[in-house]
């Protein structure tokens, strides 16, 4: 632990370095300042777990630089000293933060119990810190494995990566999980992620460099030195990097596709997946489009019957420990394929699936999922097309929602979802653009192309003109006419 020690008093300085060095082995003074413009400096040169802080001081006391120093570092501890017992001095050290208040003359034992409660609650802290980080890492790894990234998530993922330009994913199936982890920790060149799923590692590596070519040896670099201290029965698939999340779920699936190819080929513990593998039996390659077919199409009893046609094919054809990391796979990929076409699973935890049950129960979901979405763009479409026909007309969105026969709450959801854009947005919008036609084609009067597109005052739709456009009405259709002419 680091600390700074600021008093006007060399002699007090002095004492206090002696008395905390000679106690305790793991901290260190790293500085000393007689004022508070100096100790300013330090704390910005060494950035001190802890400062011990005479108040009374020439220039700059102690409280103000404490606000000054926090500013800056705001997770400096301080522990105040003062040879003045003022209730006013301890108050406003406390209103910035400051815990510990200690008195001269102070004795040993008081100073040295202030430190240790001071090292406490930074270990708490950090020890909170480090729970946080490692739970939004999790999270950030299971959305790219699930292909879940959502605006929250490159936000996170800028925070803890901010010079992070490509990524990728290696699967790692190894008897010895505990070595490849002390393996990351000690000799990853770049940071990473991972996560455990039973056999296999998953780590997700995050790197700095642009270009693919040298991302991809590097790639090849890490794994060959992970196979070297590992035994031979470890594989390591590798999965193209990719500069965009949304990609990185291809990742994954490569580094899938690898493993399971390098359990078939003995000779080679890592790599890339081969772009075409041979296919001998085409029957489960049948099974799992018939399977997906279904449940796009929304059919729960059909998708049902063809999963236990594949789920018995798998179980035959597989190792029993393999079915259902196999399944899970199959779900990732339909999973994909469903959000490809604009149908979203954020709260879907496939990998979480363990039975042939938990996947019954996926497929009911997808397929309810389906159907919702069905009818959520139904109605969508009755909304727009009422919008479209009534834009002249004074309408609410409680009138469109009852037309369509949703609540104003989840229609206004759903709309948004659908369209990209608020109801209120939308109508405007679509009335806006009605205007300008009506500017460039017609000679009617401003008050008439107000009422034409459903504005019962002329000022009021000049006012929204103005601002959809950064143009008045009549300074469009002057300009309009100019250009096109």
């Amino acid at each position: 632990m680091k600390i700074v020690i600021v008093d006007d008093e060399m002699i007090e300085r002095k004492a206090m370095k002696k008395l905390i060095e000679e106690s305790f082995s793991h901290m260190k003074v790293v500085g000393e300042a007689a004022n508070g413009r100096f100790a300013i400096k330090q704390a910005m040169q060494h950035k001190p777990d802890v400062m011990i802080m005479d108040i009374h001081m020439p220039g700059i006391d102690g409280l103000e630089a404490i606000r000054q120093i926090l500013q800056e570092l705001p997770k400096t501890k301080f522990i105040m000293v003062s040879a003045y017992n003022s209730f006013e001095y301890a108050k406003e050290a406390m209103k910035q933060g400051v815990k510990e208040y200690i008195l001269k003359p102070s004795n040993k034992q008081e100073t040295l119990e202030a430190i240790i409660r001071v090292e406490k609650e930074i270990n708490e802290e950090k020890s909170e810190h480090f729970e946080t980080q490692k739970m939004a890492k999790q999270h950030l790894i299971t959305a790219m494995m699930q292909n879940e990234c959502t605006e929250e998530t490159e936000t996170m993922y800028k925070k803890h990566y901010p010079t992070a330009n490509m990524a990728f994913f290696q699967v790692i199936t190894t008897t010895q999980p505990e070595s490849v982890s002390k393996w990351l920790n000690e000799k990853a060149p770049c940071p990473y992620i991972k996560k455990d799923l039973g056999d296999k590692l998953i780590v997700l590596f995050i790197t700095e460099k642009k270009s693919a070519h040298h991302v991809k040896a590097d790639a090849l670099t890490i794994a060959r030195a992970i196979c070297q201290t590992l035994p031979s029965s470890t594989t390591i698939g590798i999965g193209s990097p990719f500069a965009q999340l949304d990609k990185l779920s291809i990742s994954y699936q490569q580094a899938l596709l690898a493993s399971a190819q390098l359990k078939k080929d003995a000779h080679v513990s890592y790599g890339y997946p081969l772009v075409e593998e041979n296919v001998e039996d085409g029957t489960l390659i049948k099974l799992e489009k018939s399977l997906m077919n279904e449940i796009k199409a929304g059919r729960l009893e059909q998708a049902n019957d063809y999963f236990l046609l594949y789920y018995d094919y798998v179980s035959k054809e597989t190792e029993e420990k393999n079915i259902i990391p196999l399944l899970g796979e199959w779900g990732i990929r339909l999973k994909q394929s469903l959000e490809q076409h604009g149908v979203f699973f954020r709260d879907l935890q496939v990998l979480e699936a363990k039975t042939k049950d938990d996947f019954l129960e996926l497929i009911r979901q997808f397929c309810e999922k389906i159907i919702l979405q069905k009818e959520e763009n139904d109605s969508i479409m009755m909304a727009k097309t009422y919008i479209h026909t009534h834009y002249k007309e004074s309408f609410s969105l409680e009138d469109v929602a009852e037309y369509v026969k949703l609540t104003p709450t989840y229609f206004t959801k759903v709309f948004k979802e659908q369209t990209k854009r608020t109801f209120i947005d939308y109508v405007t919008d679509y009335r806006i653009e009605k205007a300008k036609e009506l500017l460039l084609h017609t000679k009617l009067s401003l008050k008439e192309i107000a009422f034409e597109v459903g504005y019962k005052d002329p000022n009021y739709f000049s006012r929204v003109f103005k601002k959809w456009t950064n143009c008045s009405p009549k300074r469009y259709r002057s300009f309009e006419s100019t250009t096109t002419k």
